[in-house]
């Protein structure tokens, strides 16, 4: 008899009587069933598992026979004897289960005496116990110290972390949970995870550019982490994770070291794998949790006042030597009439000069901070369904969050929708399939002309954001911002993904087993942007007649992207254990991978600004936005292989091996090995050891080195001569004109081939007391000898040089953790801490480039992403110090040094002594990129409530915000029609304030560039800490939701992000911030504050 009907037969059985039943009750007719009926049965037979209890046995159409019920009733305890609420008691292969209540009592009735009850709690060990035995009566729970036996998702395979010999680090379920509405699973992780450098660049909703390094970086080419999830790689990678729904994941390990040279060229970065939550087989469960979150926005610089700013217009002016210039007689008109309009058509006021293109005055004292940033709120809600038996589980999420922005004007704001299902189905004893399905989709919309807003400084606090009837206000060219945002049009954007894995687990023997998985990601992006021609107008409502800005020309533009992603993978897995204490175990397979990417663009202009729509008249044109091609393809294939030995499970060792082919290079040069090994040695499992086992639980000392590969230096087609085909006004043909064909500019290379990045790691992992105190501790380096970089060819060649294996590159570190976990009576707590140490150095770029001033990313013998300036030495005094500065370093020099620097103003030393302040006296400042990295957290739980708290924090970071067209937000008066920021108020020197921080005020743009150029004055100290978390909740007793009937757990709790900072920044920006103050990276970052609930039905 087939399989499936054996394993269905009560079912059947019963169905059949159903529908005698339903015959003789006249529910089905001329022996054709009613459609509803067998629609209703279908679905039952659909949606239940092939072991699904039925409890009816064979019998004819007149009998229904019961199987026989036995009664379980115990009390459930710890090993202290006080009552462990809500543990799981579940008879084995069923859905029939209960949990414990206030008391620790539960009530059971099992299908048969000899049925096999597992009892369960999060923290304890497991339990199965027959139903027959006495010892349920008061069953003792053991608390799970075993952290040894903790399964560890590794490549292609999972590893007991007692055996493992790489870096791996585990972020669990836990540790993403309750922390309000999340952009990313990022967010709950920046700062907490050793080795893992998390930063986020802006707080637009939908754009906030998390980036991820693991060990900072392997090459000046990039080297981000390898995101895989459920076994398929991530085609969106880093920017794809902002979709992931952070409660469907169960897991995130992280291979930081030769580990990760299982995925071989793609593994330079390291390699993240994200693992999706799972049913368990028992009683459906449905889980709600939902939040809803206030925001408030965070650190910004503070803006002078009216009177501040007047104030210092007229200080600059006159330490210029004006007197009575025109933005001192508009100054003193903003003092006199502040909160007032002067129509200047309609008044006995004289015009300054200069201002003959402005209809009136308006000084409102606005702190445009105010105006245009504020408030606002966000929501998140998740529902999953899961459940079944051990041979058919499932498990079914749904999400959605809508995060609002802060931005008072137009429509900012993202929306993410979540789908996920997963499935296990047990075909045979031996055969599994795992399938998970998830898609998820981003509605995200912010104003087009936000670059409009966001690019330019603040205006002076005068001017007003609308008229005096409330609509769109200009000032000679200037324009209020806000209405840039409010009237300029939408920009939507609409990202969809669908990922699936599909896997097929074959046991062929108790020793072998193969696994089959194939993998499909899709995604597509459509982006429909609006810009609208804005009427402006005077403060009297008048409208605005200005020859500069000419009136913008209303546009629409329309792009479409999709990128396919197809993998398919086979691997063997053996393992075997040989005379009790030597286990060996190996794995060996094949994958391929194929991605192609599509780019369509098209813009009209000249659209009618009503309709949103183009309306015919304009110009259409089609092309390619961004300088890409607008159709690649790329594909790789890869066999690679494990060898892992123990010997009593106390001397590890392992080794892996990637052989990888990629179509970016010459088929010459296009495979390449890529392999690793490592050993531990576990240290506690010595029987010299064993008279401290009440104190060493576990010690085990690692080593690993291996070669990981790179190939994000070259572009898909470099190793083909390309050409570009550019109209010409040449011989016509027909109606056209002729192409010219021109190279791509590029030289091609026949030699060039994969970066190979050597990696080097010393750890040690520790559990003391109990398993009370655990941690690790690591020491890391990575060498790369062949970097992609741009090779120097003689300017007379009139060709760009291609990129050619010539580079060094060196990067080092340590990084660890530790955590403190134990118990106070009824009260549970833990304290931990994480910290990370990284620093890199380019030893050879081809050739050696001379220093330039400020922000350099790539400079032969320093770390990437570099300040380098002039070396501070004081404030001149005096007048005979002034005149002898200028006498030595005015002539000849090279940084702009100007005649009428004055005093007060910043003096430079002269690094070489040759009496030139120029390039050559440039010292390197510091890094963009922080050094340290660290946090520290505590948790407490206590008769239902618990408590958690989390700082983090950033050491060894310089910056410098200059040179990126934003110099108004912190230098004073450098562009004396806009305002600035009140970090210099009364802080600028004078004959009376001798020590005083900043140079004089001054309007001249010379010598505000003089002083405020990079330096060692005006770089900062970006280190900071910060409350990244902090959380209190309450689980509501079990006696209580008892009554229900419904509700087996109710927790409810209240999150605050980002609360506090300590930060030695003078301007007054976050210190999370960019260095890039304009754009996105002046969007504020937000304070929240989150209540939120989590119920199990």
């Amino acid at each position: 008899m087939p399989h499936f009907i054996l394993e269905n037969k009560n079912l059947i059985l019963f169905l059949n009587l159903k529908f005698n039943f339903m015959k003789r009750r006249g529910l089905i007719f001329n022996s054709q069933p009613n459609k509803t009926v067998v629609f209703a049965l279908g679905l039952m037979l659909g949606l239940c598992p092939a072991t699904q209890i039925w409890a009816f046995d064979n019998a004819d159409e007149n009998q229904v026979v019961l199987q026989s019920h036995k009664q379980v009733k115990g009390q459930i305890v710890d090993a202290m004897g006080e009552p462990i609420i809500g543990a799981s008691i579940l008879e084995k292969g069923t859905t029939n289960g209960v949990i414990s209540d206030i008391d620790g009592n539960f009530s059971l009735n099992v299908s048969a005496p000899n049925a096999i009850i597992v009892i369960s709690y999060i923290g304890f060990k497991s339990l199965e116990l027959p139903a027959s035995d006495p010892n349920l009566k008061r069953i003792v729970m053991k608390e799970d110290t075993e952290v040894l036996d903790e399964v560890v998702v590794v490549g292609y395979g999972t590893q007991k972390k007692e055996s493992l010999t790489g870096a791996v680090t585990v972020v669990g379920a836990k540790q993403l949970e309750n922390k309000g509405t999340m952009s990313s699973p990022l967010q709950a992780m920046q700062g907490t995870v050793p080795g893992v450098i998390i930063t986020r660049n802006s707080g637009a909703p939908g754009d906030e550019s998390w980036g991820m390094k693991l060990r900072g970086a392997s090459s000046s080419n990039s080297t981000d982490p390898l995101i895989i999830v459920d076994g398929v790689e991530y085609s969106d990678g880093i920017n794809g994770m902002r979709n992931l729904n952070p409660d469907d994941i169960e897991s995130i390990n992280f291979l930081k070291d030769a580990s990760a040279a299982i995925y071989g060229s793609k593994a330079a970065g390291g390699v993240v794998l994200i693992t999706t939550k799972k049913a368990k087989a028992g009683k459906t469960v449905v889980q709600y949790n939902g939040s809803f979150t206030g925001k408030v926005v965070g650190l910004q610089p503070e803006l002078m006042s009216l009177d501040q700013w007047a104030d210092a217009v007229i200080t600059a002016q006159t330490n210029d030597g004006y007197s009575d210039s025109n933005w001192i007689r508009y100054a003193k008109l903003a003092k006199l009439y502040k909160n007032q309009y002067i129509d200047l058509n309609h008044s006995t006021h004289p015009i300054p000069e200069g201002f003959k293109d402005v209809e009136d005055f308006v000084f409102m004292d606005n702190d445009w901070q105010d105006i245009l940033w504020g408030n606002s709120w966000s929501t998140q809600h998740d529902l999953s369904v899961s459940g079944g038996t051990e041979r058919n589980l499932f498990r079914l999420s749904l999400g959605y969050m809508y995060d609002n922005s802060t931005l008072k004007w137009g429509n900012n704001n993202n929306q993410r929708y979540n789908m996920r299902l997963n499935n296990q189905f047990k075909l045979s004893d031996n055969v599994m399939l795992t399938s998970s399905i998830g898609y998820n989709r981003q509605d995200q919309v912010s104003p087009s002309m936000i670059g409009k807003v966001l690019s330019q400084s603040s205006p002076q606090p005068g001017l007003p954001a609308s008229t005096i009837d409330g609509r769109p206000y200009g000032w000679g060219t200037w324009r209020a911002l806000n209405w840039w945002a409010e009237e300029g049009g939408d920009n939507k954007l609409k990202v969809s993904a669908i990922n699936i894995s599909e896997s097929l687990n074959w046991k062929i023997y108790s020793d072998l087993d193969m696994v089959v998985n194939v993998g499909y990601n899709t995604s597509t992006a459509t982006r429909e942007k609006v810009e609208k021609s804005i009427d402006w107008y005077n403060y009297a409502g008048t409208t605005l007649l200005a020859t500069e800005p000419t009136q913008e020309n209303s546009k629409y533009s329309d792009s479409f992207s999709r990128t396919d992603y197809y993998m398919a993978s086979g691997y063997l897995n053996w393992h075997k254990t040989l005379a009790v204490v030597h286990n060996l175990s190996a794995m060996a397979g094949a994958q391929y991978n194929y991605t192609q990417y599509k780019y369509t663009f098209v813009s009209v202009k000249d659209i009618n600004p009503s309709l949103e729509i183009p309306n015919g008249a304009g110009e259409v044109l089609i092309k390619d936005g961004d300088s890409k091609p607008a159709k690649w393809h790329e594909a790789m294939m890869s066999y690679f292989g494990r060898l892992n030995y123990d010997y009593k499970q106390r001397y590890l060792l392992e080794g892996n091996l990637r052989y990888d082919g990629s179509s970016k290079f010459r088929p010459e040069n296009r495979w390449q090995f890529f392999w690793g090994v490592s050993g531990g040695w576990r240290l506690s499992e010595e029987s010299f050891m064993h008279s401290l086992s009440s104190v060493v639980n576990n010690l085990k000392l690692r080593l690993s080195y291996g070669v990981l590969g790179n190939q994000s230096g070259v572009d898909r087609y470099d190793g083909t001569q390309l050409y570009n085909f550019a109209s010409s006004n040449g011989a016509y043909i027909g109606s056209g004109k002729v192409s010219t064909i021109d190279t791509n500019g590029k030289i091609v290379t026949t030699d060039r081939t994969w970066e190979r990045i050597h990696s080097y790691n010393l750890g040690v992992d520790f559990a003391f007391l109990n398993n009370r105190l655990t941690g690790t501790f690591e020491l890391f380096m990575k060498k790369n000898n062949n970097m992609l970089i741009d090779a120097q060819y003689p300017g007379v060649l009139g060709d760009n040089a291609p990129t050619m294996n010539l580079g060094k590159f060196e990067a080092k570190g340590w990084e660890g953790n530790i955590t403190w976990s134990d118990k106070i009576g009824p009260v549970q707590y833990h304290i931990g801490g994480t910290i990370t140490y990284t620093t890199n150095k380019l030893i050879d770029l081809g050739a050696t480039s001379v220093l330039k001033s400020g922000f350099v990313d790539k400079q032969q013998g320093y770390p990437l992403n570099s300040y380098f300036g002039l070396r501070y030495i004081g404030k001149i005094q005096t007048q005979e110090e002034l005149e002898k500065y200028k006498y030595y370093y005015l002539d000849g020099n090279g940084i702009g040094m100007q005649d009428n620097i004055r005093l007060g103003d910043n003096m430079f030393e002269d690094v070489n002594g040759d009496g030139v302040l120029d390039q050559n006296d440039y010292v390197y400042l510091g890094t963009d990129d922080p050094k340290l990295s660290y946090s520290f957290n505590v948790g407490l739980e206590w008769k239902g409530f618990d408590f958690s708290a989390i700082f983090q924090g950033v050491g060894r970071r310089t910056v410098y915000r200059g040179g990126e067209g934003n110099e108004t937000w912190r230098v004073p008066m450098s562009a004396i029609y806009l305002n600035t920021t009140t970090q210099s108020i009364g802080n600028t020197w004078s004959p009376e304030n001798r020590n005083a921080y900043y140079p004089t005020y001054t309007s001249v743009g010379s010598i505000n560039n003089y002083n405020y150029q990079c330096s060692s004055w005006s770089v900062e100290n970006g280190s900071y800490l910060r409350l990244k978390n902090l959380t209190l909740g309450y689980t509501l007793p079990v006696s209580w939701l008892a009554k229900t009937n419904v509700i087996s757990k109710l927790r409810i709790y209240f999150t605050g992000a980002d609360l506090w900072e300590h930060s030695k920044l003078k301007d007054g920006w976050d210190p999370e911030a960019s260095r890039k103050t304009k754009d996105l990276g002046r969007y504020p970052f937000n304070r929240t504050f989150t209540v939120g609930v989590n119920a199990t039905f």
